[in-house]
């Protein structure tokens, strides 16, 4: 007996694109099969549609997944009741751990805008995915290594270059480049994303040591942690701290 949303949740994974919808079919039936049950809400959305979100705060940003079908809006269910307390419930998390085992990225992964119904089939980059033209043989949720690197965004372009793209490494990575109180905004994340296409960031210190090879001579003092390799002179100086400036 199939679950009382089956068939609204399969008209909405069936307006995917070709690759999310193979993977949301999967994750659709592995659900059925297991006792698992879930609505499947949301999947393509217009701009319109986009920008009412945006502007009411239920979404950040007009470069949705959902736009160009790479995404899915879901909640557990049990009969006809729905249940959006349970995302974090023993089949919630059942769910989740199967959709990421298909190449789903999961909204409540992330931090600061949290989005617990939210999941996104990366593919080789944000609008990648074909329509009409069924899935490729491997369709796995991965950057191609052909891909445009200057139409990725930043999870995409991370992954191409098979660096760590959870919050959890972006939000450190972000401190590291001066961008504070990261909470994975589009604005942030475009900022993040050109930092790291431009080099590594400047490590800051963790104390203010110097020091001279020749105390009573004036000598060159050697920055070794603020300024990595500012060179400051004094006299008669064999250690100690300089101070912030």
């Amino acid at each position: 007996m199939t679950s009382y949303y089956y068939s609204r949740s399969l008209a909405n994974v069936n307006k995917l694109a070709d690759n999310t919808k193979a993977a949301a079919r999967k994750l659709l039936d592995w659900s059925e099969s297991n006792g698992i049950e879930v609505l499947i809400y949301e999947t393509i959305r217009t701009k319109e549609q986009q920008a009412a979100n945006v502007a009411s705060g239920a979404s950040q940003t007009m470069r949705s997944y959902h736009l160009v079908g790479q995404a899915l809006d879901f909640v557990m269910a049990k009969g006809k009741t729905v249940d959006w307390g349970a995302y974090r419930s023993d089949k919630g998390k059942k769910f989740v751990a199967k959709a990421k085992s298909l190449g789903f990225e999961w909204g409540g992964d992330w931090s600061g805008f949290v989005d617990n119904p939210h999941l996104q089939f990366n593919f080789k980059g944000y609008g990648t995915d074909t329509f009409g033209k069924g899935a490729s043989t491997s369709n796995s949720s991965k950057p191609s290594a052909n891909a445009n690197t200057n139409s990725l965004g930043l999870v995409d372009y991370m992954n191409l270059n098979k660096l760590d793209s959870s919050f959890a490494n972006r939000k450190k990575l972000a401190n590291q480049y001066g961008i504070k109180d990261y909470k994975g905004t589009a604005t942030q994340n475009t900022t993040l994303l050109a930092k790291l296409k431009a080099g590594k960031p400047h490590t800051p210190a963790s104390k203010n040591t110097y020091y001279t090879e020749n105390p009573k001579k004036i000598k060159t003092l050697v920055q070794c942690d603020l300024y990595n390799s500012v060179d400051f002179t004094e006299k008669h100086k064999t250690g100690g701290t300089f101070p912030a400036g």
